[in-house]
């Protein structure tokens, strides 16, 4: 009894969705095959040719302005010199060695007689302390030209004042 009483109740819906469908369109996609000659598919419904296919995003709920923590952020200028002194107490190198290798080695190939090709390590490593050392220097002695003109930010005509005073020879 109770087989058929299940085949009964699947009948019954069978007929329910084919009167459905009778009856008008439904939510649920459907796909069409080649019978009936026609090749077009019905599309989702959730999504719209005019965003390319993609579903509609979901709006963000809007939440009380006192239940979100605004992230803490410091006064301009306190990072930078927090920076400043973290990089003055290290003493390794600030220049990344394979990219300063790599100028050097095309300075000497462009300057240089076509026998000198070579490098020592040790002679790369000094070089590179030096053209640090120098840098800092010119960046100081440019900050103290752009305090002079009472700005703290720093200008090219700094550096070539820095330069000129320091007696690099031309500024550029």
């Amino acid at each position: 009894m109770a087989r058929t009483k299940h085949f009964a109740t699947k009948s019954r819906t069978d007929a329910n969705a084919s009167s459905s469908q009778a009856a008008g369109p439904t939510t649920t996609p459907t796909t069409r095959g080649t019978e009936g000659g026609d090749n077009t598919q019905q599309t989702n419904p959730t999504t719209s040719p005019a965003t390319g296919g993609r579903r509609p995003r979901r709006a963000r709920q809007a939440m009380p302005r006192g239940s979100q923590k605004k992230p803490y952020r410091y006064k301009p200028g306190t990072v930078a010199l927090r920076e400043i002194r973290h990089f003055q107490k290290q003493t390794n190198l600030l220049i990344p060695a394979a990219s300063f290798i790599r100028q050097v080695r095309s300075i000497t190939h462009a300057l240089a007689p076509p026998q000198i090709n070579r490098w020592t390590a040790e002679a790369l490593v000094a070089l590179q302390e030096a053209a640090e050392d120098y840098l800092v220097g010119l960046f100081s002695d440019s900050m103290l030209c752009a305090i002079h003109a009472r700005r703290v930010t720093l200008m090219r005509k700094d550096f070539e004042l820095a330069r000129r005073l320091g007696g690099k020879g031309r500024p550029w």
